[in-house]
Protein backbone atom coordinates (compact mmCIF):
# COMPACT_ATOMS: atom_id res chain seq x y z
CA UNK A 1 0.00 0.00 0.00
CA UNK A 2 1.41 3.13 -1.50
CA UNK A 3 2.51 6.01 1.79
CA UNK A 4 1.04 8.85 -0.35
CA UNK A 5 -2.29 7.13 0.38
CA UNK A 6 -2.83 8.27 3.58
CA UNK A 7 -1.85 11.73 2.99
CA UNK A 8 -4.41 14.50 3.31
CA UNK A 9 -4.07 17.92 1.67
CA UNK A 10 -6.78 20.89 1.49
CA UNK A 11 -6.82 23.47 -1.60
CA UNK A 12 -7.67 27.04 -0.50
CA UNK A 13 -8.09 30.73 -1.55
CA UNK A 14 -4.53 32.05 -1.45
CA UNK A 15 -3.83 35.61 0.15
CA UNK A 16 -1.62 38.52 -0.06
CA UNK A 17 -0.67 37.42 3.91
CA UNK A 18 0.92 33.96 1.97
CA UNK A 19 3.87 35.68 0.38
CA UNK A 20 5.56 35.66 3.96
CA UNK A 21 5.37 31.51 3.75
CA UNK A 22 6.65 30.92 0.47
CA UNK A 23 9.14 33.85 -0.77
CA UNK A 24 11.74 31.61 0.06
CA UNK A 25 10.62 29.13 -3.20
CA UNK A 26 11.87 31.76 -5.27
CA UNK A 27 14.95 32.72 -4.13
CA UNK A 28 15.80 29.46 -5.59
CA UNK A 29 17.09 30.99 -9.52
CA UNK A 30 16.80 27.25 -11.04
CA UNK A 31 13.29 26.72 -9.75
CA UNK A 32 12.24 30.32 -10.42
CA UNK A 33 13.45 30.20 -13.84
CA UNK A 34 11.05 27.41 -14.67
CA UNK A 35 7.99 29.21 -13.01
CA UNK A 36 7.78 32.69 -14.01
CA UNK A 37 9.62 33.80 -17.49
CA UNK A 38 8.71 37.68 -16.75
CA UNK A 39 11.06 37.18 -12.85
CA UNK A 40 14.33 36.18 -13.99
CA UNK A 41 15.75 37.22 -10.78
CA UNK A 42 14.72 36.82 -7.03
CA UNK A 43 12.79 39.57 -5.56
CA UNK A 44 12.12 41.20 -2.04
CA UNK A 45 9.41 40.05 0.21
CA UNK A 46 7.66 43.44 -0.10
CA UNK A 47 8.35 43.42 -3.84
CA UNK A 48 7.03 39.86 -4.45
CA UNK A 49 4.00 41.45 -2.71
CA UNK A 50 3.40 44.25 -4.82
CA UNK A 51 4.01 41.98 -7.83
CA UNK A 52 0.74 39.39 -6.39
CA UNK A 53 -0.99 42.43 -5.09
CA UNK A 54 -2.98 42.78 -8.32
CA UNK A 55 -3.93 38.92 -8.82
CA UNK A 56 -4.91 38.06 -5.45
CA UNK A 57 -6.97 41.43 -5.03
CA UNK A 58 -10.67 39.56 -6.14
CA UNK A 59 -13.45 41.01 -7.32
CA UNK A 60 -16.63 40.70 -9.70
CA UNK A 61 -14.49 40.17 -12.80
CA UNK A 62 -11.06 38.83 -11.35
CA UNK A 63 -8.49 37.83 -13.34
CA UNK A 64 -6.76 35.74 -11.46
CA UNK A 65 -8.19 32.62 -9.21
CA UNK A 66 -4.97 31.63 -7.12
CA UNK A 67 -5.04 28.74 -3.76
CA UNK A 68 -2.83 27.29 -1.73
CA UNK A 69 -2.11 23.52 -1.15
CA UNK A 70 -1.77 23.11 2.45
CA UNK A 71 -0.81 19.93 4.81
CA UNK A 72 -2.11 18.44 7.64
CA UNK A 73 -0.10 21.19 10.17
CA UNK A 74 -1.65 23.86 7.83
CA UNK A 75 1.91 24.66 6.16
CA UNK A 76 1.51 25.74 2.38
CA UNK A 77 3.36 23.21 0.11
CA UNK A 78 2.22 24.34 -3.22
CA UNK A 79 0.37 27.20 -5.13
CA UNK A 80 -2.08 26.76 -8.15
CA UNK A 81 -3.55 29.05 -10.17
CA UNK A 82 -6.48 30.06 -13.40
CA UNK A 83 -4.78 33.21 -14.66
CA UNK A 84 -4.93 36.21 -17.22
CA UNK A 85 -9.03 35.36 -16.69
CA UNK A 86 -10.32 36.39 -20.57
CA UNK A 87 -14.02 36.30 -19.80
CA UNK A 88 -14.87 37.69 -23.93
CA UNK A 89 -13.10 34.48 -25.15
CA UNK A 90 -13.51 32.11 -22.05
CA UNK A 91 -9.76 31.39 -21.63
CA UNK A 92 -7.63 31.11 -18.72
CA UNK A 93 -4.06 30.01 -18.07
CA UNK A 94 -3.26 27.32 -15.56
CA UNK A 95 -0.05 27.82 -13.39
CA UNK A 96 1.21 25.90 -10.66
CA UNK A 97 4.17 25.59 -8.42
CA UNK A 98 4.84 22.86 -5.76
CA UNK A 99 7.63 22.61 -2.65
CA UNK A 100 10.29 20.39 -3.15
CA UNK A 101 9.83 17.89 -0.74
CA UNK A 102 6.14 16.97 -2.14
CA UNK A 103 7.33 16.93 -5.80
CA UNK A 104 6.80 13.24 -7.13
CA UNK A 105 3.84 12.36 -4.83
CA UNK A 106 0.80 13.21 -7.16
CA UNK A 107 -0.49 16.19 -5.99
CA UNK A 108 0.35 18.70 -9.45
CA UNK A 109 -2.03 16.45 -11.28
CA UNK A 110 -4.85 16.33 -8.72
CA UNK A 111 -4.80 20.09 -8.01
CA UNK A 112 -4.30 20.93 -11.50
CA UNK A 113 -7.74 18.68 -12.24
CA UNK A 114 -9.79 20.39 -9.20
CA UNK A 115 -8.26 24.07 -10.84
CA UNK A 116 -9.62 22.72 -13.94
CA UNK A 117 -13.30 22.02 -12.74
CA UNK A 118 -13.17 25.14 -11.69
CA UNK A 119 -12.27 26.80 -14.53
CA UNK A 120 -14.54 24.66 -16.80
CA UNK A 121 -17.56 24.06 -13.86
CA UNK A 122 -17.72 27.76 -12.45
CA UNK A 123 -15.72 29.91 -14.40
CA UNK A 124 -17.40 28.69 -17.65
CA UNK A 125 -14.48 28.87 -19.23
CA UNK A 126 -13.40 27.41 -22.46
CA UNK A 127 -10.50 26.41 -23.22
CA UNK A 128 -7.34 26.18 -20.72
CA UNK A 129 -3.43 27.82 -21.81
CA UNK A 130 -0.48 27.13 -20.69
CA UNK A 131 3.07 27.75 -21.38
CA UNK A 132 6.05 25.91 -20.51
CA UNK A 133 10.48 26.06 -21.37
CA UNK A 134 11.03 23.04 -24.00
CA UNK A 135 13.35 21.57 -21.52
CA UNK A 136 10.78 21.44 -18.85
CA UNK A 137 9.89 17.41 -18.94
CA UNK A 138 8.09 17.44 -15.84
CA UNK A 139 5.35 20.35 -16.86
CA UNK A 140 5.71 18.52 -20.04
CA UNK A 141 4.63 15.10 -18.55
CA UNK A 142 2.11 16.87 -16.26
CA UNK A 143 -0.23 18.75 -18.68
CA UNK A 144 -0.02 15.50 -21.41
CA UNK A 145 -1.32 13.28 -18.76
CA UNK A 146 -4.47 16.08 -18.35
CA UNK A 147 -5.01 16.00 -21.74
CA UNK A 148 -3.27 19.19 -22.76
CA UNK A 149 -2.14 19.59 -25.95
CA UNK A 150 0.69 21.70 -28.22
CA UNK A 151 -0.78 24.27 -30.22
CA UNK A 152 2.69 25.80 -30.95
CA UNK A 153 6.16 27.33 -30.29
CA UNK A 154 7.39 30.26 -29.75
CA UNK A 155 11.08 30.26 -30.64
CA UNK A 156 14.32 30.95 -28.15
CA UNK A 157 11.67 33.13 -26.34
CA UNK A 158 12.44 32.46 -22.74
CA UNK A 159 15.96 33.60 -21.60
CA UNK A 160 17.99 32.07 -18.18
CA UNK A 161 21.46 30.87 -17.49
CA UNK A 162 23.00 32.46 -20.61
CA UNK A 163 21.20 30.82 -22.90
CA UNK A 164 17.70 31.04 -24.81
CA UNK A 165 14.64 28.43 -24.90
CA UNK A 166 11.99 27.49 -26.94
CA UNK A 167 8.34 27.97 -25.36
CA UNK A 168 5.83 25.49 -25.93
CA UNK A 169 2.13 26.81 -26.37
CA UNK A 170 -0.32 24.01 -24.99
CA UNK A 171 -3.85 24.06 -24.69
CA UNK A 172 -7.31 22.23 -23.99
CA UNK A 173 -10.51 22.53 -24.68
CA UNK A 174 -13.57 22.23 -22.38
CA UNK A 175 -15.06 19.64 -24.59
CA UNK A 176 -11.71 17.28 -24.16
CA UNK A 177 -11.88 17.55 -20.68
CA UNK A 178 -15.18 15.26 -19.64
CA UNK A 179 -13.15 12.45 -21.57
CA UNK A 180 -9.91 13.16 -20.11
CA UNK A 181 -11.37 13.42 -16.32
CA UNK A 182 -13.41 10.07 -16.51
CA UNK A 183 -9.57 8.19 -17.78
CA UNK A 184 -8.02 10.00 -14.73
CA UNK A 185 -10.71 9.26 -12.12
CA UNK A 186 -9.98 5.89 -13.22
CA UNK A 187 -5.82 5.53 -13.32
CA UNK A 188 -5.19 8.00 -10.46
CA UNK A 189 -5.02 5.62 -7.48
CA UNK A 190 -2.83 5.05 -4.43
CA UNK A 191 -2.23 9.06 -4.09
CA UNK A 192 -3.06 11.81 -1.88
CA UNK A 193 -6.03 13.27 -0.84
CA UNK A 194 -7.23 16.63 -1.91
CA UNK A 195 -10.22 18.64 -0.08
CA UNK A 196 -11.40 22.21 -1.46
CA UNK A 197 -11.92 24.31 1.55
CA UNK A 198 -12.30 23.18 5.12
CA UNK A 199 -15.38 20.70 6.54
CA UNK A 200 -17.92 20.30 6.30
CA UNK A 201 -17.79 22.11 3.57
CA UNK A 202 -15.14 20.84 1.28
CA UNK A 203 -15.47 18.57 -1.44
CA UNK A 204 -13.01 15.57 -2.24
CA UNK A 205 -13.43 15.45 -5.95
CA UNK A 206 -9.94 14.37 -6.39
CA UNK A 207 -9.02 11.33 -3.87
CA UNK A 208 -8.63 7.84 -3.72
CA UNK A 209 -10.64 7.04 -0.85
CA UNK A 210 -10.88 3.31 -1.25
Amino acid sequence: MSKNKFESYRMRPMGLHDIEAISHWFEHLPDLSLFDRKMPVPLTKSALGERWKESLSGGEFSKSFWFTINDECDAIVGIVGIDSVDYIHGDGVLALYFADHVRRKGLGIRASAMLIDIAFGQLRLNRMTSYYRSDNDATRALTGTLGFQVEGKMRRAWFTGGKHHDVLVIGLLASEWAETRANLRKTLKGGPEITLGRAPWSSSEWSDPT
